[in-house]
């Protein structure tokens, strides 16, 4: 399987687990023999980065973000901030995920400092676990575009993840049988 880096796993409306129900996970890592990670970009929580962190004042890098929604990234590590940030690599993925708080200083200082993502935890995949799922069909996949990550709402962001694909209503989507690859 090529890898799936800088995709999205849209979920299967089959899938009923609230974890991942409805989900867009933007993968940040995949390689079949070690697995995958990810990040699930459409579950903001009720809180906003001005209060989230207690060691970090958000504003101390850019006030604008004090009002940015905090998402909820995942299962896996919840207590801990993850920052979805370009690599700045021609030759590598576009985005990666980062729970060191100084790549806040080169966002703040760049062109895409308007473009802020942060997550508690985030979302992994022991070696073809992922593969498995997708042949199981939980998951859709697309070519991830970010403006789906930055410049769409939330709310909408599964309708819209499924719009990449020609799905315009997700009844639409047959959920029986395996996928044979």
């Amino acid at each position: 399987m090529t890898s799936l880096t800088d995709y999205f796993l849209v979920a299967m409306p089959t899938i009923t687990d609230y974890a991942f129900n409805e989900s867009v996970i933007y993968v940040t890592h995949h390689d079949v023999a070690n697995g995958a990670v990810g990040v699930i970009v459409n579950k903001p929580l009720k809180q906003t980065l001005k209060n989230a962190f207690k060691d970090l004042d958000i504003g101390e890098y850019n006030p604008g973000w004090v009002n940015t929604p905090l998402y909820w990234g995942g299962p896996l590590a919840v207590d801990n901030g993850f920052v979805l940030h370009r690599t700045g690599a021609a030759d590598k993925h576009i985005y990666e995920l980062t729970n060191n708080r100084n790549v806040l200083t080169d966002i703040a200082a760049s062109a895409e400092k308007d473009k802020l993502f942060i997550s508690v935890g985030y979302v992994a995949w022991s070696d073809y676990q992922m593969e498995n799922e997708i042949k199981h069909n939980d998951w859709l996949v697309v070519k991830a575009d970010s403006g789906l990550i930055f410049d769409v709402d939330a709310s909408v962001r599964y309708s819209e993840a499924l719009n990449l694909l020609g799905i315009k209503n997700p009844g639409q989507v047959y959920c029986g049988g395996e996928v044979f690859a």
